[in-house]
């Protein structure tokens, strides 16, 4: 029991510690998060305090206060003040500002530290004033908002190197700017709209190339010219509403090929040419209302396909006619509200809209609808209300078409006219005992007498009673409508026209409908025989009959006997009166009657006029003959003129050809002289220039020689000098070895009286070295004799220099001691003592040769030394014949191309 109750207190000690360690960590905790939640809370209060709250981490939100004395932590990013008076706001670390409804005027003592801000909204202040560079420390400006300011005037540089993409300033009053006041590349959104503006000029906007939105609403603007937009080739988005445009300047839009909205609603235009939106190719929204239109231009939406809404309300529209929305097969709504005047829409103006699924046709002055709204089958909301609908038979058709539609299109109340029940029109419809022409009676086939009267009669039954149309065979039309209050499909037509619509104004006319529609034809002639036609139509259906007027044949068979009885007499007049005339003819001649009492009927009698006219005639041909016999003469002496001038031009013209002959002759001559001289001038020349080649070759060559030889024998004089040294140090060596102890000769020979690197000298290389010296004097002087022997060259006193070239100096670095050319002068060698080139021990002290010493090594640097200053001058008389001989070429090349051009001329 006891070891059990220690144990048990054991565990309950360790429990109780582990709990008293939980406990103080959740103390520890609790007390952490509630500093934290007092921090916070402090914070909070101070903020709500002094009109300032955290919204966000990062917003903070004043409301109601002043900006004086305001300390922001760096932590907010994003600032929002709301009626705050004027003071110092430190932007530092702010990246998005909205100063709003506060009486803010002066920006540069409010606005501290702004390089930093991307966002900045001034809206709803008293800003009134700008200045020139205004904003050159907001650097990292992107978003700027002015709106609903008392701006009066931009500066002209207010926004210079700034790198906006937003700008507002609407609500203000601005005037006029200055010409490219927005010149910012990066630009692609611009309000301008609530201000005083009147007009842009060309090429405003030329450094705004990437404004996609542009709004210009509710200005004064008047006029635009046609290139005040030209640069806006990114533009989306253009909204020229509530202004006081009177006419659309031809091309204005033309360059707007990215245009998808364009507002142009509540200004007084009246007409728009047909080709005003021809580059608004991607064009999607279209608004017009609001202007002064009487009516739509045809072609006026040719050049937009891609239309999906059109807005034409508050107009003076009285009718919309067939094809005026032709080019838009892609419409998707259609808004015509509002438009007081507007009376009638012909039947076929929504066949070209076949997709339309919103249409707004409400407040206007429509009394009926036409049928092709029954072919839109997407239409799905169809606004029709404030219409003075005339629920008769053109109308007939909406009942059904409603009924069928009704789940799927949202329909406004239907009522007919303004004076009746509301949302009747329906049941009015389906009530009304509306059919179709039937015909009843029609004049049958008849003979109709020439110069008689003909009635065409068609009868039909129908309600309402039908429209009668009568075309005769001649395509003449006569239009009859029984009631003039509901107009038919051929209210547009003339009362009467031919096949070109061209009104037919005979008056009295011979053909005319009577009042009940029947067609009557006065004194029937054969160009009335034939088939009329009869067309009846109602809003319900129509219906076409042919009525035939035939001649009688009786009146035929007359004509044609009148016609032979009328020829036969014709024709036995005409020859009676023939032989009358003949015979009267007869008898006078017969009897001399004509001969008595008729001067100019008389043959063998003239008459003084006759006789005179005789006189007039011989004088005529009297004169002929004397002005032909002039004119010969005339052209015998031009013949013999021309003649002799021709000989004489000939006989000059040879003349001059000979003078030229001569002259060219003497020419050639002087120029064959001149040929000479030049040739001989040239051989000249070039004689010249060989001989000073080879004389310069020669003169190189034999100072080569001259060099060489020095050189040669600069050589075997240092050969010698090293070869009596070598004796020398040979001797010296020789008795150095002598005097020295056998025992330590043998020691050295072995290599270990010094140095273990040490090269001690065996006397018996000398005969190899004598022998190599030998042999050298020897390849020297037989070069020698060689040279003088196949050359036969001699030294030349008119070198004046030796030059060695950069490597031959290169091949050995000398230092002053070492310089064995230092004696080379103007063509003779020094004869002074020479500088030893070896330096070897010659005291006893020094019995053998260090390796490091230069004894052995110029021993042979010498001759290589030699051999390559002799190889490298070799090499350089080399180069030099090559140049030299290039150089003879070259005149002889000159040569040729001389004895070329002779040969050419």
């Amino acid at each position: 029991m006891p070891l059990l109750g220690r144990l048990t207190c054991a565990g309950m000690v360790a429990s109780f510690t582990q709990r008293r360690h939980l406990l103080a960590w959740a103390i520890l905790l609790s007390i952490t998060v509630t500093s934290t939640s007092m921090h916070t809370r402090h914070g909070a209060t101070i903020a709500a305090s002094s009109g300032c709250e955290f919204v966000k981490p990062a917003l903070l939100r004043c409301v109601d206060r002043p900006a004086q004395g305001l300390n922001l932590p760096n932590e907010v990013t994003h600032l929002e003040f709301t009626n705050v008076s004027e003071g110092p706001v430190d932007l530092t670390f702010v990246r998005h500002f909205q100063w709003i409804k506060s009486d803010l005027a002066h920006l540069k003592e409010c606005l501290l530290h702004p390089q930093g801000l991307r966002t900045l909204d001034l809206s709803q202040n008293i800003i009134s004033d700008l200045e020139n560079y205004q904003f050159l420390n907001f650097t990292g400006l992107v978003h700027m908002n002015l709106s609903f300011n008392r701006i009066s005037d931009l500066p002209r540089y207010v926004f210079q190197n700034q790198k906006l993409r937003t700008l507002s300033l609407s609500h203000n009053h601005l005037q006029a700017l200055p010409f490219q006041v927005f010149a910012m590349e990066h630009m692609t959104e611009l309000d301008l709209s609530h201000n005083y503006l009147a007009t842009f000029l060309d090429h405003f906007f030329k450094f705004n190339k990437y404004i996609e939105i542009l709004r210009l609403n509710s200005n004064r603007i008047s006029k635009l010219t046609s290139n005040a937009l030209a640069d806006l080739t990114e533009l989306r988005k253009l909204d020229l509403g509530r202004n006081s445009l009177r006419h659309i300047a031809q091309g204005l839009f033309d360059s707007l090929h990215k245009l998808e909205y364009l507002n142009l609603a509540d200004n007084p235009l009246t007409d728009l040419a047909s080709g005003t939106f021809r580059g608004l190719r991607n064009l999607v929204e279209l608004n017009l209302s609001g202007n002064k239109f009487t009516q739509l231009t045809f072609g006026l939406m040719h050049f937009s396909p891609h239309l999906l809404s059109l807005s034409l309300d508050n107009t003076s529209i009285e009718e919309i006619h067939n094809s005026e929305l032709l080019g838009v097969p892609q419409l998707r709504n259609l808004s015509l509200k509002n438009n007081k005047r507007l009376k009638a829409v012909e039947n076929f103006v929504f066949a070209d809209t076949p997709l339309l699924e919103q249409l707004d046709i409400s407040g206007n002055a429509l009394t009926f609808l036409p049928y092709s709204i029954a072919n839109l089958t997407r239409l799905y909301r169809l606004n029709m209300a404030g219409n003075l609908w005339a629920c008769d038979c053109r109308m007939y058709w909406f009942a059904d078409w409603a009924d069928a539609r009704r789940a799927n299109v949202s329909m406004s109340e239907l009522t007919c006219g303004p004076d009746a029940y509301p949302n009747d029109m329906l049941p009015t419809l389906r009530h009304l005992n509306c059919t179709r022409p039937q015909i009843v009676y029609k004049t049958p086939t008849r003979l109709y007498r020439l110069k008689s009267d003909a009635l065409l009669e068609c009868r039909y039954s129908a309600y309402p009673p039908p429209s009668i149309t009568w075309i005769t065979p001649k395509r003449e039309v006569f239009h009859w409508n029984p009631d003039a209050s509901i107009p038919d499909v051929f209210h547009k037509h003339p009362h009467s026209h031919d096949s070109f619509m061209t009104p037919l104004r005979v008056i009295p006319p011979r053909i005319q409908i009577l009042d009940n529609g029947t067609l009557w034809i006065r004194n029937v002639t054969r160009s009335d025989c034939g088939r009329y036609y009869c067309y009846a139509s109602n809003p319900v259906a129509n219906h076409t009959e042919d009525v035939l007027l035939h001649i009688d044949p009786t009146d035929w068979n007359h004509i044609r006997i009148v016609s032979l009885i009328v020829g036969s007499q014709s024709a036995a007049g005409f020859l009676g009166l023939t032989l009358i005339i003949q015979f009267l003819r007869y008898i006078l001649n017969k009897f001399g009657i004509l001969n008595n009492f008729c001067s100019f009927c008389k043959r063998d009698r003239v008459s003084p006029r006759a006789r005179q006219i005789y006189t007039m005639l011989d004088n005529i041909e009297r004169y002929k003959s004397q002005q032909l016999e002039k004119l010969r003469d005339n052209y015998t002496q031009q013949v013999a003129r021309i003649k002799d001038n021709c000989t004489q031009q000939v006989e000059w013209i040879q003349n001059s050809y000979q003078s030229q002959t001569k002259h060219l002759k003497d020419f050639r001559d002087i120029g064959s002289q001149h040929l000479s001289t030049l040739r001989g001038q040239y051989c000249d020349q070039v004689r010249k220039v060989r001989d000073y080649s080879t004389g310069q070759l020669n003169w190189v060559r034999e100072n080569y020689v001259f060099q060489r030889n020095k050189i040669r024998k600069f050589s075997a004089h240092k050969v010698v000098q090293l070869r009596e040294t070598y004796k020398y140090q040979q001797q010296t060596l020789n008795k150095v070895l002598e005097n020295l102890p056998s025992l330590y000769f043998e020691n050295c020979r072995a290599g270990t009286c010094g140095r273990a690197e040490s090269l001690v000298f065996d006397p018996s290389d000398m005969e190899s070295v004598d022998f190599y010296i030998k042999s050298k004097i020897e390849k020297l002087s037989n070069l020698d004799e060689i040279a003088d022997e196949g050359e036969n060259l001699t030294q030349s006193r008119l070198s004046l220099y030796y030059t060695p070239t950069e490597r031959s100096l290169g091949s050995k670095v000398m230092s002053p001691e070492e310089d064995v050319l230092a004696g080379v002068h103007i063509n003779y060698i020094e004869n002074r003592p020479m500088m030893p080139i070896l330096e070897c021990p010659s005291t006893s002290k020094d019995a053998y040769i260090n390796p490091d010493s230069p004894c052995k090594e110029d021993l042979v640097s010498v001759s290589v030394v030699v051999a390559e200053e002799e190889e490298l001058i070799s090499k350089d008389f080399k180069d030099i014949s090559g140049q030299s001989n290039n150089a003879i070429d070259t005149g002889a090349g000159g040569d040729n191309n001389l004895v070329n051009h002779e040969t050419s001329l």
